[in-house]
């Protein structure tokens, strides 16, 4: 099992169904493709795909209790029906461009967000530098991760999996929006760089009802 640090950047998220990653992991190589240095590979390992939704910085020692709030919420949710309506493109602080699919925000999900930032805001510790992420980070990473509540919270949550740096084509050959999909699983994730989802701490089934223990902590 990996050490963690006294602190850790964590992000629960909705993990999309495996067609979903590999559209994302696609639209990922093409943006590669024009930009071999963008600094985000996603993969089905050590880079998931995913849709943000609580990020913030975790006391080691908190995350069993935020596990457990994490597990009682997911058991109470029913899986979520999600559409992809099109890449959207904003810039960061850095002025780079970030493509990310644009998901409709249905009231399951608004409210699967705000009763998880409510579960875990308790459990929301002092920031620690980029030690809190998986392998190196930047400033960058770090001021994302703790913006999060202020700029992408509540009302300002816009769900969305991100795709990568650079200008990915609104039109993709071989992709046609609008994309359905069901989100059945959610987890606890440790951040990397540029809030990229390095490992999977714990993962749940959404609607499964009590789980043996508290979630399924997986070690990778």
């Amino acid at each position: 099992m990996h050490e963690l640090p006294d602190t850790v950047a964590v992000d629960v998220v909705l993990l999309p169904p495996g067609p979903i990653m590999d559209l994302a992991i696609g639209a990922n190589r093409t943006l590669l493709a024009g930009n071999p240095g963008g600094g985000i590979r996603l993969d089905n390992e050590g880079c998931l795909p995913h849709i943000s939704v609580a990020m913030f910085p975790a006391k080691r020692e908190d995350l069993p209790a935020i596990t457990a709030n994490v597990d009682r919420v997911a058991r109470r949710c029913s899986p979520m029906a999600l559409t992809i309506d099109a890449v959207a493109k904003h810039r960061v602080n850095t002025g780079e461009t970030v493509s990310v699919f644009h998901i409709l925000r249905p009231e399951i999900i608004q409210l699967f967000h705000k009763t998880i930032m409510n579960a875990v805001k308790p459990y929301q510790a002092p920031p620690a530098g980029p030690e809190m992420f998986a392998g190196e980070a930047s400033a960058a990473s770090v001021d994302c991760l703790l913006r999060f509540p202020k700029t992408s919270a509540y009302e300002r949550y816009s769900p969305h999996i991100t795709l990568g740096f650079g200008d990915l084509p609104e039109l993709i050959p071989g992709i046609d929006f609008p994309i359905r999909f069901e989100a059945t699983k959610a987890a606890v994730c440790r951040l990397g760089n540029h809030c990229t989802c390095r490992r999977i701490l714990a993962e749940f089934d959404l609607g499964a009802g009590v789980l043996a223990g508290h979630g399924r902590t997986v070690r990778r």
